[in-house]
């Protein structure tokens, strides 16, 4: 006959406090709630002219092999050359965060600049990252 293990106990994990659900009925956290307006804001907004503007004058017509591609467009930081879907309309002056009502006005404000010269066209994975992992830790240092 066998002899019958007894059962080892777990050690108990420590629970992070959990953030509390005070929007939309409890299902969301402020954070996703700010996230929300944020990213509603931005896809809004996404096809401002100015914004455009600077997108077309950074254009030029595509010569090569692709026969799909009718445009690329070059980066202001690295002066290369690419893709529509591999450069970023990025704001010169970071929109910022958006964690309260009072950041809601100057969040619009900085995303809607009317003059062209607040935007700038950077490729997406190397100039325009870099800005913004740069943008990241400076906030880190500013807490």
């Amino acid at each position: 006959m066998r002899k019958r293990k007894k059962p080892v106990k777990k050690a108990t994990k420590t629970r992070k406090t959990k953030t509390p659900r005070t929007r939309n009925g409890g299902t969301w956290t402020e954070s996703q709630y700010f996230s929300a307006i944020r990213s509603a804001l931005r896809t809004k907004f996404r096809f401002w002219r100015p914004m455009a503007a600077v997108l077309q004058k950074a254009s030029r017509p595509y010569v090569g092999a692709n026969k799909l591609q009718k445009k690329e467009f070059q980066c202001n930081k690295c002066k290369q050359w690419f893709k529509r879907t591999d450069v970023e309309i990025d704001h010169i002056v970071e929109c910022g965060s958006l964690r309260t009502y009072a950041d809601i006005v100057p969040f619009i404000k900085r995303l809607t600049k009317e003059n062209e010269s607040a935007y700038q066209i950077l490729c997406k994975h190397n100039c325009h990252k870099g800005k913004t992992l740069a943008y990241k830790e400076r906030k880190k240092l500013i807490k």
